[in-house]
């Protein structure tokens, strides 16, 4: 466990020194998130919070496997050059919208593609369990999209919850000490100690991050790590029990899924129109859907309801934090109960969920 600490301290510390020269940069080089009317923050900020996640994660890194050589055969490290190469894609898709601001459509295109160089390289999902009895399922050919899917999901839910200062960086630490915990739960322990190095990076940067932020992640920062937490949340589970090996990584990256999953059904309901078309003998009633899109941006997340309800940023982000943890717990309950009583505790997420829903006071629900 000694070994555990002294990366983590080592990452940390590399992240703590890096995040300052990457945000002096940012500031010279002009990279800065301006403020809008759809933006909370009132002054420009520096972007490409990803670089020094990355510099400090991926160096500690080639340290472990000069430490130690038995690493290498460990099949995540065995293939840590495929994976360092999908990370530069990655990073670098983030980078280009930070400076140029990308397409939404443009974005999506370069993540599949990142998804298909990730499967080529023989990552992957290669089954999934029935969470009725927790027997597997054994995808074949169509592990090829339900992995890009998976990525491209995580990449973009991270990405969605990216809104107040230190909420996704924060979110993701808590997510990353998830998967170290359920790895070293099941003995994986390539997996163990890549996650608790990059929560080392992530602590290290959330330093200049949480409120009032000197820096923020960018794009650069969020697809890097929602990219990583993908990987790293089915390489982590692979080992565990059936069903744990679907739920352990949805609840461990929970509020990021919820926030997706919420934004997609409100901008449906917001979509529904009620028509009513008179014609000489009566009025007929109609639905149409009218002006959904799953990319346009706006000010209905789960952080911007706190803020709407009276909560600072600083309150708004601790509640978000404590969702997580909880989410978290459960989602290492659910790798200790190994498939018992699984399907009661979705029922009891569910409820949970749907009660919180209502507390945000949602007009479309």
């Amino acid at each position: 466990m000694f070994k555990y600490l002294t990366f983590f301290l080592i990452s940390a510390g590399v992240s703590l020194l890096l995040t300052p020269v990457i945000r002096a940069f940012a500031k010279w080089a002009n990279i800065c998130d301006i403020p809008n009317e759809r933006k909370i923050h009132k002054n420009a900020v520096p972007l490409l919070g990803g670089i020094p996640i990355f510099l400090s994660f991926n160096l500690t890194v080639l340290l472990i496997v000069v430490f130690d050589r038995s690493y290498l055969t460990e099949p995540l490290l065995a293939k840590w050059v495929a994976l360092l190469i999908c990370q530069i894609a990655i990073l670098g898709i983030g980078f280009l919208d930070d400076v140029i601001k990308l397409r939404p459509s443009a974005k999506m295109l370069f993540q599949i593609l990142t998804g298909i160089l990730v499967v080529a390289f023989g990552f992957g999902i290669k089954t999934i369990s029935n969470p009725i009895n927790g027997q597997l399922i054994y995808l074949g050919v169509f592990s090829i999209p339900v992995t890009i899917i998976w990525l491209v999901g995580i990449i973009n839910a991270l990405n969605l919850v990216d809104g107040l200062d230190g909420l996704a960086a924060g979110t993701s630490l808590i997510a990353s000490m998830t998967i170290f915990a359920i790895s070293f739960f099941y003995q994986n322990r390539s997996i163990a100690i890549v996650s608790l190095i990059l929560a080392g990076s992530i602590i290290g940067f959330l330093r200049y991050n949480f409120f009032p932020a000197k820096i923020f992640l960018g794009d650069s920062g969020s697809l890097l790590l929602g990219f990583l937490l993908a990987v790293l949340s089915i390489q982590g589970s692979s080992k565990g029990a059936t069903l744990v090996a679907v739920l352990a990584p949805i609840l461990g990256l929970g509020l990021p899924i919820i926030e997706t999953l919420l934004s997609i059904i409100r901008r449906l309901f917001k979509s529904i129109h009620i028509v009513d078309y008179s014609t000489k003998n009566r009025t007929i009633r109609a639905l149409i859907f009218k002006g959904f899109t799953l990319f346009g941006a706006d000010r209905d997340h789960m952080h911007h309801r706190l803020l709407k309800l009276g909560f600072s940023q600083r309150k708004a982000v601790v509640i978000l934090y404590g969702i997580c943890i909880a989410l978290s717990g459960l989602a290492f309950l659910s790798a200790a109960l190994r498939d018992k009583n699984m399907i009661a505790l979705m029922g009891a997420i569910l409820v949970a969920f749907l009660i919180g829903v209502k507390g945000l006071k949602y007009q479309e629900f």
